[in-house]
């Protein structure tokens, strides 16, 4: 599929791509042996911005609004995980690699190593 092609995707369609490669994602860390995850932040738009303020920690629209982006806590040996990892460089590079819209965290200015996410309407553009 061309990138065209993809970004023709409802809004919906990618949400239901984003829960399946999700799902692939994670069954492909626990052939890790040493490697744990734990679900951190997904969609955010009931509890962040509700009163329209955007407060939290997540950029204004970006895709958790959406329900198109997925925070991972990271524990490697039992060590959480929270800065720049092999681990992550790995899992980053398994993700992107599913898609044409997925986007890693780790490749964005911010450095958000835990932050996986598919793109949409131009959001999400890899660094």
């Amino acid at each position: 599929m061309t990138t065209r092609g993809v970004e023709a995707l409802s809004l919906g369609q990618k949400q239901e791509l984003f829960a399946q490669l999700l799902g692939r994602l994670l069954t492909w860390i626990y052939t890790h042996e040493t490697w744990k995850v734990r679900l951190g932040e997904g969609y955010v738009g009931d509890t962040d911005a509700k009163d329209g303020d955007y407060d939290g920690p997540h950029m204004r629209n970006g895709e958790h609004y959406n329900k198109l982006a997925q925070d991972l806590n990271l524990f490697v040996k039992g060590v959480f995980i929270t800065g720049a990892h092999p681990a992550w460089d790995e899992i980053g590079a398994k993700w992107k690699s599913f898609h044409p819209l997925c986007r890693w965290g780790g490749d964005f200015a911010s450095r958000d190593f835990n932050h996986i996410s598919l793109t949409h309407g131009g959001k999400s553009v890899r660094a």
